[in-house]
């Protein structure tokens, strides 16, 4: 049965080309919460929404009058109607009435988890009082506990994360210290939502896993409560994932979706909010421009966030055209007579003594010339030998002294490999942003998947003035998409280092780069964000574990 089972799954995936999420969870008769809102969220970012009902709520905006559950059978029903045909890629599970409930949902969730092929990501946004008031769910301790140990994320406010501890939650200490109590329960990941955490002045997230901590950051508003909140989260968390996501970058969007949704719902009419005026969302579609993303910092000491930003001195000629990043001296020295007006030397291997005389010829060999020339990783020989700029890595991040490559004058490059990455460097305020990697490339193992055309041409808009250089698997055949997508620069490695004349292959592709520009092929920005992107692109596949970049 369970290999019948297993087949007919496995069938109806392959068939499934849109993302398919299951939000289990109460029906508010209002629409402002509940299985009603997590299907409205999951079809505002393009994902299809099976929805499985726990119980039934009769409750307005304001007032609960009752809740009746359904029975473990005709939720069983309900899942059997669905896991033939419309299997999930996430399930998002809300409001739980009772503990028989949640005993069966585990149960079945176990099963679809060992289905392979599936990668089913699952969160639970543990709701068991409704914003006006009334009991949703009566669940055992020992219920609490086999869910949280068979879900992926668990996503309560404050005050839930208080409940199903039994901690006391009032500062950030006592915060941490619940959702880490929580990880040694069972749980695999917690995202604690800090919109009740009336002690903080900014909006502060909290995701904790065994293996890292996320700080999400949000300017906090006082002008009206706006229902569902919880529910659109975890659904829109849930949808992402299932759309190709990694983890850390569905919860940057996550955020900065209901961000966006807040902003929309809230600030859209011309009349003043009150504190207690009630808001239901509003349809908003993909989150675009920078103003609705969090700061992302990670854990409480992160090098990149200090009390007083560093500064890093802006490139001298922004328009990067093609990047090339050389490991041999003497071809860097042919691409600078070429014409490149910045250059990137890495070298991978040789002593301490052999990469400072190859990085001081090269400083040598720019001198004079408009070529900037940036030493990826080795930042103190760079400031040794006086070079133009250092790029490091997300890994070179945690030992480099940021401080004082920024005392010394360089310039500095960042790697990033999607959202979070990204939201978290813009707080340097690097001189330049590389983005990637966007094809599949052999010259280095990457923490990521192929990010793609699409996301690179968003991760663009939100670098705002950051000048970005797109980089990874990027040849003659690939210049003009790229370059559509409105990118500084663009880095190549073996387009040029393993071509039998670098100088004519770096002039091709610049020719081929320019030819974009002057033919208008670039992307237009959707300024007035009417378009609603789809968001299922080739990229980044789900990864349920984080470890430090």
């Amino acid at each position: 049965m369970i290999e019948t089972t297993r087949g007919l799954f496995k069938a109806a995936q392959a068939m499934s080309e849109e993302p398919v999420v299951w939000a289990i969870g109460g029906i508010d008769t209002s629409g402002g919460a509940g299985i009603t809102r997590d299907a409205i969220t999951l079809a505002d970012i393009n994902v299809h929404a099976c929805v499985l009902t726990t119980q039934v709520a009769n409750q307005s905006h304001s007032i609960m009058r009752s809740a009746t559950a359904l029975s473990v059978d005709t939720l069983n029903e309900q899942w059997q109607a669905l896991e033939s045909d419309l299997p999930p890629r996430a399930i998002k599970i809300g409001a739980i009435a009772n503990s028989a409930q949640a005993l069966f949902l585990c149960e079945h969730i176990v099963k679809i988890k060992q289905y392979k092929t599936s990668n089913c990501f699952v969160v639970w946004d543990p709701v068991l009082v409704s914003s006006s008031g009334g009991v949703l769910g009566e669940l055992s301790q020992h219920s609490i506990d086999t869910l949280i140990a068979t879900v992926d994320v668990v996503t309560p406010n404050v005050k839930e994360l208080a409940q199903i501890t039994g901690w006391p939650v009032h500062c950030e200490k006592s915060l941490l210290a619940a959702a880490q109590a929580l990880i040694a329960r069972g749980a695999q990941a917690v995202y604690v939502k800090g919109g009740h955490a009336h002690w903080q002045s900014t909006a502060i997230d909290t995701f904790v896993s065994a293996q890292a901590i996320r700080i999400f950051q949000q300017p906090r508003d006082n002008m009206g409560n706006l229902r569902g909140t919880g529910c659109m989260f975890s659904s829109a968390l849930a949808g992402f994932v299932a759309s190709d996501y990694d983890i850390q970058d569905a919860l940057t969007l996550a955020n900065a979706y209901l961000h966006k949704v807040r902003n929309v719902s809230v600030f859209s009419s011309n009349s003043i909010c009150s504190a207690d005026q009630i808001h239901c969302a509003g349809l908003v579609g993909f989150p675009l421009t920078p103003v609705h993303y969090p700061s992302v910092r990670y854990g409480e000491n992160d090098p990149v966030w200090h009390k007083t930003p560093m500064q890093f001195p802006k490139l001298t000629n922004t328009s990067l055209g093609i990047y090339p990043v050389v490991s041999d001296v003497s071809q860097l020295e042919v691409l600078v007579k070429a014409g490149a007006v910045i250059i990137q030397l890495r070298i991978k291997f040789g002593s301490e003594d052999f990469k400072s005389i190859q990085i001081a010829k090269a400083v040598e060999i720019v001198k004079h010339t408009p070529c900037q020339l940036f030493i990826n990783d080795d930042w103190e020989l760079a400031i040794k030998h006086g070079a133009y700029g250092v790029h490091l890595g997300q890994e070179d991040l945690e030992t480099a002294n940021l401080q004082a490559i920024s005392r010394a004058g360089l310039r500095l490059g960042v790697s990033t490999h999607g959202y979070c990455e990204l939201q978290r460097i813009k707080r340097l305020s690097p001189s330049y942003i590389a983005l990637g990697h966007i094809f599949p490339t052999t010259t280095k193992d990457m923490p990521s998947k192929p990010q793609g055309l699409d996301r690179l041409s968003r991760y663009v808009r939100l670098c705002a003035d950051i000048p970005t250089v797109a980089i990874g698997g990027i040849n003659l055949s690939r210049i003009n998409t790229v370059a559509s997508t409105g990118v500084s620069g663009i880095a190549v490695v073996r387009a040029v280092t393993q071509a039998a004349d670098p100088a004519a292959a770096f002039h091709d592709l610049l020719r081929r780069m320019n030819d974009a520009e002057e033919n208008g092929e670039y992307i237009a920005e959707n300024n007035g964000e009417d378009i609603v992107d789809r968001i299922t692109e080739p990229g980044a596949s789900v990864q349920h574990e984080l470890s430090h970049e």
